[in-house]
C-alpha cells in the first residue's frame, strides 16, 4: 500500500510506490521520457537492488529500512549554465527537511551537513547521497531526475563509514519513512523555488553554512599526494576550492579524496 503523502504544492504530491526495483533513477528516467508526468512526481522503492551513486558506485540498502526515491523536476532552460546550483538547492532542501523533522519529532536540531559534492552527513558520518541525472532534448533542458538515498532505520553498514537516523539517535522503534518523505519533499520544494527564481546567492549562503569541513584544516589526497588543506567554497561550476599552505586550488570530483581518521 502506498501511504506516502507530501503536504506540498507539487514536489512529491503525486508518486508511485514500488515494492522492489533495480533503481528508482533508471525507472524515473524511462518513464519521464515516455509519459506526460507532472513536475514533482516521485518514485519510491521499498527495496532498491541496484541503486547508483557518484563515480559509478552502487548504493546498497537493506529492504524497507531506508528512504530510496527519485523526483522529476523540469528546470527552465535559461538556467542550464547554473546546473550545480540545482545540486546545491536539492542538498539544502534535504537538510532543511531533516532539520524540520528533528525539531518536530525530537525537539532539537542535529548536525546535518553536506559533504561535497553530493553526500548527506550526520555528525561527520555519511547517512545519504544524491544523484542528479539530466535530460536534454532539441538542445533544451527537458528534465532532471533527482535520486536520493537516506539511511533511516538500517543499523548495520558493511564496508562503509555509514550511519542512519535511527542508529545515531539510538531509537528502538523504527522511524516512519513516510514522515521523512513528507518533510524532505517540503524542504526540496522550498529550496527549488529559490533556484527557479534565480536566488543563487541565498542558495550559496545556505549551502556553505552546512558544508562539511568548511574553514577547517583537514587531510586530503590529490595526484597521489597527501596534504593538509582548508575548504574555502564550492564554486558555481561545482569545483571544490581548497586553501593549501601557499595557494588556493580547485578540484573536480575525480581529482581529490577526503582522508578520514582511522
Amino acid at each position: 500500500m502506498n501511504n506516502y503523502q507530501a503536504p506540498t504544492r507539487f514536489v512529491g504530491k503525486k508518486n508511485k510506490y514500488l515494492d522492489i526495483c533495480p533503481s528508482t533513477n533508471s525507472i524515473a528516467f524511462t518513464e519521464a521520457l515516455n509519459d506526460d508526468l507532472p513536475e514533482g512526481f516521485a518514485w519510491i522503492a521499498g527495496h532498491q537492488t541496484a541503486g547508483r551513486g557518484q563515480r559509478g558506485n552502487t548504493w546498497n540498502t537493506e529492504p524497507n529500512q531506508n528512504l530510496t526515491l527519485s523526483y522529476l523536476l523540469r528546470p527552465p532552460h535559461r538556467l542550464v549554465e547554473k546546473q550545480f546550483f540545482l545540486s546545491k538547492a536539492i542538498a539544502n532542501g534535504i537538510l532543511a527537511g531533516l532539520e524540520a523533522w528533528s525539531r518536530a519529532t525530537q525537539g532539537e536540531n542535529f548536525n546535518f551537513e553536506i559533504k561535497w559534492p553530493n553526500d548527506i552527513y550526520l555528525d561527520g558520518v555519511k547517512m545519504g547521497g544524491i544523484l542528479i541525472e539530466n535530460n536534454f532534448q532539441a538542445g533544451q533542458w527537458s528534465f532532471s531526475i533527482v535520486g536520493i538515498g537516506l539511511n533511516i532505520n538500517q543499523k548495520q553498514f558493511e564496508h562503509i563509514r555509514g550511519t542512519s537516523l535511527r542508529a545515531y539517535l539510538q531509537l528502538t522503534p523504527e522511524i516512519p519513512l513516510t514522515e521523512i518523505y513528507a518533510f524532505i519533499s517540503q524542504g526540496i520544494e522550498e529550496s527549488y523555488a529559490l533556484f527557479t527564481t534565480e536566488q543563487f546567492e541565498k542558495i550559496d549562503e545556505i549551502y556553505h553554512e552546512r558544508l562539511f569541513r568548511r574553514a577547517q584544516w583537514a587531510q586530503y589526497e590529490a595526484a597521489n599526494e597527501k596534504f593538509e588543506g582548508k575548504i574555502i567554497r564550492v564554486n558555481e561550476l561545482g569545483l571544490l576550492e581548497i586553501e593549501k599552505e601557499f595557494t588556493v586550488e580547485s578540484y573536480d570530483l575525480k581529482e581529490i579524496s577526503f582522508i578520514f581518521p582511522l
